[in-house]
């Protein structure tokens, strides 16, 4: 496990924030030019539906974290990261995604 500040890393995806535009898969595909046939990031769309009366999108990243955890060695702010229009992930030691992650609606990641 990758370690920073004797701490493990995770990645954050805030559930509300993704309009699922699938740019985090195509920064991943291009930062590390692996073939069409692996994924090392993948979106997961769903249908609309409601929630206390409000129509929510959820969108789901699955990332594949032994490949987030050698980006972010490599690049503490990787392109699916800052290329995120919505700034709906993060990427840190868990202790700070952790507590950026209290009172919203987010999936962590950890590696």
């Amino acid at each position: 496990m990758s370690r920073v500040n004797g701490e493990g890393i995770a990645l954050m995806h805030d559930l509300d924030d993704c309009n699922g535009c699938y740019g985090c898969e195509a920064a991943c595909r291009e930062t590390h030019r692996y073939p069409y046939d692996e994924d090392w990031m993948r979106v997961v769309r769903r249908k609309p539906f409601l929630v206390d009366g409000k129509l929510r999108q959820y969108h789901l990243v699955a990332p594949v974290l032994d490949k987030c955890r050698v980006c972010y060695d490599e690049d503490p702010n990787p392109l699916c990261v800052s290329g995120c229009p919505t700034r709906a992930l993060k990427i840190g030691p868990f202790v700070e995604i952790a507590k950026e992650a209290e009172g919203r609606h987010c999936a962590i990641f950890t590696a």
